[in-house]
């Protein structure tokens, strides 16, 4: 069983200035994920369907915050994301690992976006049953 921590969600909106800049300031409280850490330098945005993107993830030390950055453009535009659209993302890691950022509503409908994209990472999912 792994740990992953499913402690952190926040709300991204699609903007036309994020879009051109190809860049998303995630909000302050994401310093307190146990799953991103200053020495991260990717992450993984999964949508509902399980389908992943790999993203460059920065820290700020100016602006104190991270950032998407180079991969968030095609996230949307893969999406079909029009300007003034509200993402959920939950941030799930442990840690240690590439860091994961799930689309979803809802925790319980996060477990099982991450158990898709984890049988499609790995051909089997390594989180169990579903509660």
């Amino acid at each position: 069983m792994s740990s992953f921590s499913f402690d952190y969600c926040f709300l991204a909106e699609v903007t036309a200035s994020n879009l051109k800049e190809d860049k998303l300031y995630l909000p302050v409280g994401a310093t307190s994920s146990t799953a991103l850490h200053k020495q991260c330098k990717e992450t993984i945005l999964v949508n509902k369907e399980g389908n992943s993107w790999n993203v460059s993830l920065r820290f700020s030390e100016s602006g104190g915050k991270y950032y998407i950055t180079r991969g968030w453009r095609k996230f949307c535009l893969d999406n079909r994301c029009e300007i003034g659209d509200l993402f959920a993302f939950n941030v799930v890691g442990d840690g240690k690992s590439t860091p994961l950022m799930c689309v979803c509503p809802e925790r319980k409908e996060c477990s099982e976006i991450l158990s898709k994209y984890l049988s499609r990472t790995s051909g089997e999912s390594s989180l169990g049953g579903h509660s």
